[in-house]
C-alpha cells in the first residue's frame, strides 16, 4: 500500500493519484513524507486554547497540519467554529507519529540540472534558477511580505481595506519592474496599472464585511499570508479565515463553521452540464482575484469543496502570490500545478487557467494529466479513448491546458465567457407520433418534425421545425387539408431560411405567415376540387433556435410548455367553449364536457378568401424544459395533470409520446391522436 504525502489516505500500490484528495502518488514520496511527519500531535476532545477556545474533534489531517471543529463561548452565547493547526515557526516540538528512518539516497549531482526529470519525487521539486547576465531571474524576484499583506488586511479594518492591499500590490509589482527586462518591464506595468484601475472601483460583486482578525501573534509566512488575504480576498467563493493566534508552539487559523462536503472524489465522473457550471464558478472567483493583481497558484481537487447553499467554495489562500512572485516553497499538484511552475519559468495569471482547466478535465474523465515531469511537453493529452467530451468542449479545455501559457486563454474571463456559451446551449430530443384511435376509420392528422442544421465556422446555423395538423372534412378530405398544411408550412419555413442562411430574427411572424400561407393554399384547392368543400385543417407548429423558440396556431390544437415541475398551455384555443369560458358563462371545467365543444372558430381553409388568424407567442427553453405539441384527440381525454404526470415521469420524448397516446385511448379514443414531444437537455 501506498500512504499520501498530503492527506494520509492508503492507495494501493499500483494507484496513480490519492483517490481522496487527487495528489500524486508514488512509493518513494510516500515513504519520505512517511518518515518525515510535520505535523504537530493532535489535540484530544476537550482541550482548551486561549480565546476561549474548546477543541470538539479532530476533523481532518494533511501531512503538515490538523483540523479541528471548535468551539467557544462570546457574549454568554456557544458558537462553532473550525480550527487550522501547524507548528508555529520557531517551535521545538517533536512532531507526531514516530516512524522508523528510512534511508533515502542522496541526490545525485545531476539533480541540481535537472530537479523536475522523471525520477523526481513530487515533495522534492524546486523552481528552476534560471540564470540572466549573471542575475538569478525567476526564482529571485521579489517576494509580496507577510508582513505588506498584514497592513493591508489591518487598514482594511479601518476602512481602506481593499483599496490599500491593491496599492501594496502595484508598489510590489512597480518595485520589480525596475530590475526587469524590457518584457518583464510590460507585462509588470500592465499588472501595476491593473492594480491601479482598482481605486476607481467601488467594490466586487459578492464581497462582503467580516470582523477584522487580530495580527498581534507570530502566525509564520503561511498562516500570516493567509489571514492577511482573508480580508483582502473577500469573495464567498472562498473560505477565509476570521481569527489567528499562536499558542504552545503551534498556530492557529480560525474559521466560520461551514458545512463543506467534497464536490467529487477519486474517479468520480460529472456530468457536462454539473462540470461546466462547476467550473463557472472557480473563474468567477479566479477572475476577483485576478482583479486584485494576485494569483491562486493552488486550485486542485482537495481545494473545492461544496457549500450548503450548493456553491463552490475554494478552501486554500496559502500560495496566493503576484506575478512576480515565486513561492519559496510552491506547491505542486501534479496534473493541476501549471508547467511553468515546475520549470521555474516567469509565471503570470495563465498558471491559474491552466489549473481551472486540468481540474475540470478531472471532473469530465475521473482522471488527472499525467505530468509527473513537466520538464518537457509530453504531448497533446488524451481524452478519448476512452472520455468521450463534447468537441467543443475538448477544444475549450485543451487551449486551458495548453503547455505554453501563450497558446492558453488569454484571460480567465475568456474562458469563462467559452464555458458559459457551453453550459447555455441545448440539445433537442423529440419524438412524433400519431395514432388512428379506437373510433374512427381514417387518420386525418399529419405530423411533422425536421430538424435544419448548417455547420460552417462562418455561418453555423441550426433550427428545428414541428407541425401538428388535424384535418377535418370527412373521408379523404381531412387526410388532404392537413397534408397540404404540414407541406407547405415546410416549403415557407425552409424558403426563408435558405434565404437568410438560416438565421431566424423573429420565428413567430415566421410561423403566423407559414400558417397563413397554408390557409391560402387550401381556400385554393377547395376552389379547383369543389368536392372538397368543408374541408380544412387546425394546426399548431413550434420553431425553436436554441435557445430561442416560437409557438404559433390555428384552432385547438395545442401547445404545452414544461418547466420545471410547472405545466402552463401557451396556446389558447380558437373555439366557441373558449369564448364562453373568456366572458365567464362556462367554466374551464366545464368546457370538457360542454356539448360544444368540438366547435371551433377559426381553421386553416374555414373561409372562402381571407386570413385565417393565426396567432404565435415567444418561448424560451432552457436545459430540462419540455415542449408538447398536440391535436384535439389528446385532450379531449386527456387532463392537464395526467400530461403533467407523463411528461415528468418519462426521461425520453419517445416514452413520453407513446404514454399520451395510450392515455387517450385508454380514455375512449374518439377521435385521431397526434403528439410531438420534445426535450431539451
Amino acid at each position: 500500500m501506498i500512504r499520501c504525502p498530503e492527506c494520509g489516505q492508503e492507495a494501493p500500490d499500483d494507484a496513480k493519484f490519492c483517490d481522496r484528495c487527487g495528489q500524486g502518488l508514488s512509493k518513494s514520496a510516500s515513504s519520505v513524507a512517511h518518515s518525515s511527519p510535520t505535523r504537530p500531535t493532535p489535540l484530544a476532545a476537550g482541550a482548551s486554547l486561549k480565546n476561549g477556545i474548546e477543541i470538539v474533534a479532530l476533523a481532518s489531517q494533511t501531512s503538515i497540519e490538523n483540523r479541528y471543529s471548535a468551539k467557544r463561548v462570546r457574549d454568554g452565547k456557544t458558537e462553532s467554529i473550525a480550527l487550522r493547526e501547524r507548528l508555529g515557526p520557531n517551535a521545538a516540538e517533536a512532531v507526531v507519529e514516530e516512524a522508523p528512518v528510512v534511508e533515502t539516497p542522496k541526490p545525485a549531482e545531476t539533480r541540481a540540472e535537472d530537479p523536475n526529470g522523471p525520477s523526481a519525487k513530487t515533495a522534492e521539486l524546486k523552481p528552476l534558477r534560471a540564470q540572466t547576465n549573471g542575475a538569478a531571474s525567476a526564482s529571485a524576484q521579489p517576494k509580496s511580505s507577510t508582513a505588506s499583506l498584514k497592513a493591508s488586511a489591518s487598514a482594511d479594518a479601518s476602512g481602506e481595506g481593499v483599496q490599500s492591499a491593491v496599492d501594496a500590490d502595484a508598489s510590489a509589482l512597480a518595485a520589480a519592474a525596475e530590475n526587469a527586462s524590457p518584457d518583464e518591464e510590460s507585462e509588470a506595468a500592465e499588472a501595476a496599472a491593473l492594480a491601479e484601475s482598482q481605486n476607481n472601483s467601488s467594490s466586487d460583486d459578492g464581497a462582503h464585511e467580516d470582523e477584522a482578525p487580530a495580527f498581534g501573534d507570530d502566525l509564520g509566512e503561511v498562516f500570516g499570508r493567509v489571514l492577511a488575504l482573508s480580508q483582502i480576498v473577500s469573495h464567498p467563493a472562498f473560505q477565509r479565515a476570521i481569527e489567528g493566534f499562536a499558542e504552545n508552539g503551534r498556530v492557529y487559523l480560525v474559521y466560520a463553521d461551514e458545512e463543506l462536503k467534497p464536490l467529487r472524489r477519486g474517479s468520480q465522473k460529472m456530468s457536462e452540464p454539473e462540470a461546466i457550471a462547476a467550473a463557472v464558478q472557480i473563474c468567477q472567483a479566479i477572475s476577483f482575484v485576478h482583479r486584485k493583481a494576485l494569483r491562486l497558484n493552488d486550485i486542485c481537487p482537495e481545494s473545492v469543496a461544496l457549500a450548503k447553499d450548493g456553491r463552490i467554495k475554494l478552501t486554500g489562500l496559502d500560495y496566493v502570490s503576484n506575478d512576480n512572485e515565486l513561492q519559496s516553497e510552491p506547491i505542486f499538484n501534479d496534473g493541476y500545478t501549471a508547467p511553468e511552475i515546475y520549470r521555474g519559468k516567469r509565471v503570470d495569471k495563465r498558471a491559474d487557467i491552466f489549473s481551472a482547466g486540468a481540474i475540470l478535465y478531472t471532473w469530465l474523465t475521473g482522471s488527472r494529466i499525467p505530468s509527473e515531469s513537466w520538464r518537457e511537453e509530453a504531448g497533446p493529452v488524451q481524452f478519448y479513448p476512452p472520455h468521450v467530451v463534447t468537441p467543443r468542449l475538448e477544444k475549450a479545455i485543451r487551449r486551458a491546458i495548453a503547455f505554453n501559457p501563450g497558446d492558453r486563454w488569454p484571460t480567465i474571463d475568456a474562458f469563462k465567457a467559452e464555458l458559459i456559451s457551453l453550459g447555455g446551449s441545448i440539445r433537442l430530443r423529440a419524438a412524433a407520433m400519431t395514432d388512428v384511435g379506437r373510433v374512427r376509420e381514417h387518420n386525418e392528422d399529419s405530423v411533422l418534425a425536421v430538424e435544419y442544421t448548417r455547420e460552417s465556422m462562418v455561418e453555423p446555423a441550426q433550427s428545428y421545425l414541428y407541425v401538428v395538423a388535424d384535418g377535418m372534412g370527412g373521408a379523404e378530405a381531412g387526410e388532404v387539408a392537413s397534408a397540404i398544411a404540414v407541406q407547405t408550412i415546410r416549403g415557407y419555413i425552409e424558403a426563408r431560411l435558405e434565404a437568410a442562411r438560416g438565421e431566424v430574427e423573429n420565428a413567430a411572424e415566421l410561423l403566423t405567415g407559414a400558417l397563413e400561407e397554408a390557409n391560402s393554399k387550401i381556400i385554393d384547392y377547395v376552389a379547383s376540387h369543389p368536392e372538397s368543400r368543408g374541408m380544412g385543417s387546425t394546426g399548431v407548429c413550434a420553431l425553436v433556435t436554441p435557445t430561442d423558440a416560437a409557438v404559433a396556431w390555428v384552432g385547438d390544437s395545442r401547445g404545452y410548455v414544461m418547466e420545471g415541475a410547472t405545466l402552463r398551455q401557451v396556446t389558447k384555443d380558437h373555439s366557441l367553449v373558449q369564448r364562453l369560458v373568456e366572458i365567464g358563462q362556462i367554466t374551464a371545467e366545464e368546457a370538457h364536457t360542454h356539448e360544444h365543444k368540438n366547435v371551433i372558430t377559426r381553421s386553416l381553409g374555414a373561409r372562402q378568401s381571407g386570413p385565417a388568424g393565426a396567432e404565435a407567442v415567444a418561448v424560451k427553453l432552457k436545459r430540462g424544459d419540455k415542449l408538447m405539441l398536440c391535436s384535439d384527440g389528446l385532450t379531449a381525454h386527456v387532463m392537464d395533470p395526467q400530461i403533467h404526470d407523463i411528461l415528468g415521469r418519462n426521461a425520453d420524448p419517445y416514452d413520453a409520446a407513446r404514454e399520451l397516446i395510450v392515455a387517450a385511448n385508454a380514455g375512449g379514443g374518439t377521435d385521431n391522436i397526434s403528439v410531438i414531444v420534445i426535450y431539451a437537455s
